[in-house]
């Protein structure tokens, strides 16, 4: 009798116990994730975003039962919502509303939710249904909106991009101002502009225009056609605390005059840019790992294109030759430069240069005779022996920079300032038309992933920017830069596809044989 009732109440502490465990298990849990970047927990920066909310943030995930009935992705959503709200002690409160059934859909809507069609099948007919998948992220009198979310890699950093932003209640604004009179933001590099237009508000600036102060950051895409006045708002902007992206070539390509070359004499900018420590060659880089020219051709009223062969002026940077150390490139996920110029550091008092981007060690110039005919690929090697070697493209220079112009307008060079800006950041990169739509025709769209990444890296958005990268790889297949490792690589793969695998089949088929044959052979015997 006395070891039943211990039975029971030992049993009565054991179910106590789970109940306790269980109304604590939304307080106190513990998730393992085993995969490289570890993509599947939420961040540091998300779990204290509790500490930058003043007011509570409420987040209404709008999501129709038929899509989540049919598709893995709204539960892992949910997910990722319901942590915020677990880690955020408080001030992030979550709710899954189905538009449909509960007669929102027209609010839903209004706040900036779009509904999608769906084929489904139900009793064996199709048909189509409109589907919501959103997310409304209110803070008091304001909201943000995700219209269609239906992927996780890049949620988190959505999600805290979009609180802060409706917290602080403050639109970040890049300028783009355009150095080369032919070309324009809204035609030549429509894609970046509207690749950023998503989280930044996009200004183009005219060449000697004021940049207004509440511009976050501004990227300088060309230079054939800065006249020296053009420069003075730049400086100034440095001056000010201003963080800059300068896309500068010292050889300029035209397209529309059948990709002739020739180099760019006497820009003012490279004296500005000496002035803040890079200077820039006016050469060509050509490297062994290189992208493929492609031409586009009508194929049945679509495009197909055409692939003339590898290009060594379309130069391929890959992740074992950028500089791991910074957040921009810590996970690099691919970046391709067309024509791009190589450049140096100088030493400049006050001022960190870090190598960004180099080329492969097999990597050369043209200086003279330049000849960018993708046909021409036997004249492409002519000075490779004379300058082979690996080569910097981009330099992250971070301090304070010295004034490159007088209060009253004079540059640098006639009298000696002693001016400095503020502690800020800069980039500079030897092309400016791996920003331009021209990545149409390399194949080298995540080009503008990288200039979304320069944004944030300028913007001080460091955090943020962990969080985006940590899910980027580099999605080329080519990432092998040695020819000769690329070719045992390839042997080898022959080697195990054709002869190891077929051999192991057959002793696997041979060995099944033998020991069926010992077994009846063992079997007869016995008879």
């Amino acid at each position: 009798m006395k070891k039943k009732s211990q039975e029971i109440i030992l049993l009565c502490l054991m179910v106590g116990i789970l109940f306790f465990t269980a109304l604590n298990s939304n307080l106190y849990f513990k998730r393992f994730d085993v995969t490289e970047n570890r993509v599947y927990t939420i961040s540091d920066v998300s779990r204290n975003l509790f500490k930058e909310i003043p007011e509570q943030v409420h987040m209404t995930y709008y999501i129709s039962e038929k899509l989540d009935k049919r598709s893995p992705i709204p539960g892992q959503i949910e997910d990722l919502l319901n942590e915020y709200a677990v880690y955020s002690r408080g001030k992030i409160t979550v709710s899954v509303v189905d538009p449909v059934k509960e007669g929102s859909a027209s609010q839903a809507e209004r706040l900036g939710v779009i509904p999608q069609q769906m084929e489904v099948v139900e009793q064996s007919e199709k048909s189509v249904a409109v589907v919501y998948s959103g997310i409304v992220i209110q803070y008091l009198d304001r909201f943000e909106t995700l219209p269609f979310v239906l992927q996780t890699e890049t949620l988190e950093y959505e999600l805290t991009s979009k609180i802060r932003k409706v917290v602080k209640n403050e639109e970040k604004s890049i300028g783009i101002l355009v150095g080369d009179a032919g070309r324009t933001l809204s035609q030549d590099y429509a894609l970046l502009q509207d690749n950023l237009s998503g989280d930044y508000t996009v200004r183009e600036i005219k060449r000697g225009e004021g940049i207004p102060d509440d511009i976050s950051v501004l990227f300088v895409l060309g230079n054939k056609d800065f006249s020296k006045e053009d420069l003075l708002p730049i400086d100034r902007y440095i001056m000010n605390g201003g963080r800059v992206l300068f896309c500068v070539e010292g050889v300029y390509v035209d397209m529309m005059r059948n990709l002739e070359a020739r180099k760019i004499e006497d820009s003012p900018l490279y004296d500005m840019l000496r002035n803040y420590g890079v200077e820039v060659e006016q050469k060509l880089v050509l490297d062994e790992y290189a992208r493929d020219f492609r031409i586009p051709q009508q194929f049945f009223g679509s495009i197909a294109w055409q692939v003339i062969g590898k290009y060594p002026h379309w130069v391929a940077v890959i992740r074992q030759n950028v500089l791991r150390d910074n957040p921009l490139t810590a996970r690099f996920s691919g970046l391709d430069l067309l024509w791009p110029s190589p450049l140096k550091k100088l030493d400049v008092e006050g001022v960190k240069a870090e190598e960004l981007l180099k080329t492969s060690p097999r990597a050369w110039t043209m200086e003279k005779n330049f000849d960018t005919n993708p046909y021409n690929a036997h004249v492409f090697q002519a000075t490779r022996s004379e300058t082979e070697g690996q080569y910097v493209l981009a330099y992250a220079l971070t301090g304070m920079f010295p004034a490159y112009f007088g209060e009253n307008g004079d540059s640098n060079q006639e009298e000696e300032i002693d001016r400095k800006s503020p502690e800020t950041r800069m980039l500079v990169i030897g092309d400016s038309d791996f920003a331009s739509n021209l990545i149409q025709f390399s194949a080298s769209r995540y080009n503008l992933t990288f200039l979304e990444n320069i944004a944030e890296w300028l913007a001080s958005e460091d955090d943020l920017l962990r969080i985006k990268t940590r899910v980027a790889r580099d999605i080329r297949l080519n990432t092998i830069q040695d020819p000769d490792t690329e070719k045992a690589v390839y042997f080898f793969s022959q080697i195990v596809n054709v002869v190891l695998i077929p051999l192991l089949v057959i002793l696997y088929g041979i060995n099944r044989f033998l020991r069926r044959r010992k077994r009846r052979y063992l079997e007869w015997g016995g008879a």
